[in-house]
């Protein structure tokens, strides 16, 4: 089979098109026909080796977390995943990973695909439907709580106001001043995060968005929350006066299911920007450095 695989750390260059022995599933595990995969952020990230102290890869290593597919070949142990079934997968970042023509995940990490969203559409839910929920779910939020998003149009972002919306809360999308429209159609409510506030009124938030995580932590009350899954930067929580909850998603099939069911309802909606061939996974990777409005996937 095909792969993608990045022989050392550096830029685009170190990935090469190689044929690999095709994986088999081990107890627990299914093999999947990789369709489409999504280029993250955090694959540019582990490319250029900056994750290399927290997450050693065995060199050359397959990156990419999020894919959609069909079932091929399922462990020993697996149950309610079966040979032929549609389905997304949240693959782990160790090397053997979803750019690829076939790849093996932990069956904890899949859910079906429902039959009316494609498979371009399903890998792009993966990571931002998990990051999303879990913020919200760490804050504890509830009905009726007003919650800030920054980020709000960004993939994680959408996913955190779905959920929000879901629950019975009342997301408000912090946004660049010209999506401001963009986003009150989305979350019913958006304010210029890159404003500081006059004062803080909020309980809670969720930071997704790197370059105004110290303007939103302005807008969260003292002894408020923030669910971050971006760098908080130095000296922006003055003397510790909110509580800042930093996580990373974790693999989740029944979460990984409700995120597909609020995709093929059409409540969630995560936009592609642009698709390449696993061949240009190169030029997808750029894409994504460059700041595509969307998400970019691997047609493989």
């Amino acid at each position: 089979m095909k792969a993608a695989r990045l022989k050392a750390y550096g830029d685009v260059d170190q990935f090469v098109i190689e044929d690999v022995p095709m994986p088999k599933p081990e107890a627990g595990e299914v093999l999947i026909k990789i369709e489409a995969s999504a280029v993250n952020h955090f694959d540019l990230i582990i490319r250029q080796g900056f994750m290399a102290q927290y997450i050693p890869l065995e060199l050359p290593a397959v990156l990419g977390g999020d894919a959609a597919g069909t079932v091929v070949e399922v462990g020993a142990g697996v149950t309610g995943i079966a040979v032929g079934d549609r389905v997304i997968a949240d693959f782990a970042a160790n090397g053997r990973g979803a750019h690829a023509e076939y790849g093996v995940v932990s069956a904890t990490a899949v859910a079906r695909l429902p039959a009316n969203l494609t498979f371009e559409q399903g890998a792009a839910l993966p990571k931002a439907g998990l990051t999303g929920r879990q913020s919200v779910d760490a804050l504890g939020v509830q009905a009726g709580d007003r919650v800030l998003i920054s980020g709000g149009l960004g993939a994680v972002g959408r996913a955190a106001i779905q959920y929000l919306k879901e629950i019975g809360a009342e997301p408000v999308a912090g946004v660049r001043p010209d999506r401001l429209e963009e986003a009150r159609q989305l979350a019913g409510e958006a304010l210029d995060i890159t404003e500081l506030p006059g004062g803080a009124t909020f309980d809670y938030a969720i930071s997704a968005a790197a370059p105004v995580a110290g303007n939103l932590i302005r807008h969260v009350r003292d002894g408020g929350q923030i669910a971050s899954v971006v760098p908080v930067p130095d000296g922006a929580n003055t003397d510790n006066r909110v509580t800042i909850r930093e996580l990373y998603h974790r693999a989740d099939a029944a979460t990984l299911a409700a995120v597909a069911d609020a995709a093929s309802r059409g409540v969630l909606t995560i936009p592609i920007a642009k698709s390449f061939p696993l061949d240009q996974i190169g030029a997808a990777q750029n894409a994504v450095a460059a700041g595509a409005d969307g998400k970019v996937l691997l047609k493989h």
